[in-house]
């Protein structure tokens, strides 16, 4: 049985004071996979789109995706399963969309780039994702009231293929208050340790640990961004990951 890279992606699930977001809703799909089919899943991306008065967002407006390998007919069934649990526990008053895509059926991935940057920039229509899910080949479904997620979904599988974009879902803690990066980088969480610049540090350099750790993506690996602190390293916070 042969499988391919596929790209999973939910959006506008939730509504304020809603017991399950977004990302819980993927991470849920995410393990059902790894359960039932004996696969690994690569982490959730959250990626972060447009913020304007025009677009009905809940929050934060930001997708949630994640990659794994699938065959044909595994495609089949995970994708019931995904609209299925997605129009399940969605929020009432959610608009969810949801887009699946096996990577080597992307007809022009460039220009789907294109169209997942213009959705952290502009206004978009679902009419454009619709287009765009039929140009590059992608399964796109809307689900309930507005169905407004669609655009999301469909920008958070082209972000997510471009491989630069969005924070890995969740929060992690050591229970370590420091440790040197050549131990760090065992962690199964973490690609790799940079600075701002893209400079890597030396094996032994000390990352402070006492806080969480928020974690990007960055060309197509799971980075720890860092910044010196006397003779030190601590990573950055929320606050200074904003772009990413």
């Amino acid at each position: 049985m042969e499988r391919f890279k596929i790209f999973i992606c939910i959006d506008d699930t939730d509504e304020i004071g809603y017991h399950t977001s977004t990302g819980e809703i993927c991470e849920a799909i995410r393990e059902h996979i790894m359960e039932h089919y004996a696969v690994s899943a690569a982490p959730i991306t959250r990626h972060q789109l447009f913020l304007h008065e025009d677009i009905p967002y809940t929050s934060h407006n930001s997708s949630m995706c994640f990659t794994t390998f699938l065959s044909e007919k595994e495609r089949e069934k995970v994708t019931h399963f995904t609209l299925e649990h997605v129009e399940n526990i969605s929020a009432p008053s959610s608009d969810p969309g949801v887009c699946i895509a096996f990577e080597h059926e992307i007809r022009d991935l460039d220009t789907l780039i294109r169209y997942g940057f213009d959705a952290k920039e502009k206004v978009l229509t679902k009419e454009s994702a619709y287009a765009m899910a039929k140009k590059q080949n992608l399964f796109l479904r809307e689900l309930k009231n507005t169905g407004q997620g669609i655009i999301g979904a469909v920008a958070g599988i082209a972000l997510r293929a471009q491989g630069s974009d969005g924070r890995i879902k969740g929060k992690f803690r050591l229970d370590t208050p420091s440790i040197d990066v050549q131990t760090l980088l065992k962690n199964d969480l973490i690609d790799e340790i940079q600075l701002i610049d893209g400079s890597f540090l030396s094996d032994n350099a000390v990352i402070i640990t006492k806080d969480e750790l928020k974690i990007v993506y960055l060309n197509h690996k799971c980075v720890l961004l860092v910044e010196q602190e006397g003779d030190y390293y601590r990573p950055l916070g929320k606050e200074k990951l904003t772009n990413y």
